[in-house]
């Protein structure tokens, strides 16, 4: 279908939220295999909104220094679409543990092999595009506080085929997909990457930033 218009809903300080039209540019990483898109938009002073800086990327250089495996504590935040919140919106927080750090390519939801992250954390529709912590200190660091630092975003999750066969008014065949609990996560390289190495991105970025400034 043809998109005619895009908006963006966002919380706001006062404990309101606003809906905006907005005319988005999107960028994409020239590996087919990423399944990401990164568009730059500048929020207003009244937005409820954190950033996340570069330095608080979870690196497979981070995650090898600080000897992040498998079984490592994750989190991530997303929007639950049975409750789009009234008022504002109601992120939910869902926690699990980093299943697999793959050493070889996997197949992406793109259906190309590529470098992604598995985490047993149940994700559903709404979570895609999440973004995903993990503990780099499992709870060690100073006074066991934890150190999230971020992972990668949400990009799918595996499911649980079986064949079934319903018997009724007629005979009806098909193929249930069930939610296996394992979720596909975009590693924060590829965020990097593309954020850092995009000519278009970086101008676009800047653009955006002096028109914010200039209001």
């Amino acid at each position: 279908m043809e998109v005619q218009s895009v908006s963006l809903r966002g919380n706001l300080k006062n404990g309101s939220s606003t809906t905006v039209p907005i005319n988005p540019q999107w960028f994409f990483p020239s590996d087919e295999s990423v399944d990401l898109a990164v568009c730059p938009i500048v929020p207003s002073a009244e937005a409820d909104v954190i950033g996340i800086p570069i330095s608080m990327f979870a690196t497979k250089d981070v995650l090898s220094s600080r000897n992040v495996v498998e079984g490592s504590r994750i989190l991530f935040t997303g929007f639950f679409y049975q409750f789009p919140g009234e008022r504002k919106i109601q992120p939910i927080v869902r926690e699990g543990i980093l299943a697999m750090l793959p050493d070889e390519p996997l197949t992406t939801v793109t259906g190309k092999p590529g470098s992604v992250y598995l985490g047993d954390v149940h994700i559903f529709h709404g979570n895609s595009g999440s973004p995903v912590f993990v503990d780099v200190v499992n709870g060690l660091g100073t006074l066991g506080f934890p150190d999230f630092r971020f992972l990668g975003v949400v990009s799918g999750n595996f499911s649980e085929d079986q064949d079934f066969n319903l018997q009724i008014a007629l005979t009806v065949k098909g193929t249930q997909h069930a939610n296996s609990g394992i979720a596909i996560i975009v590693p924060a390289d590829s965020v990097k990457a593309l954020i850092e190495g995009d000519p278009g991105l970086k101008d676009a970025r800047q653009a955006a930033l002096r028109a914010a400034h200039a209001k």
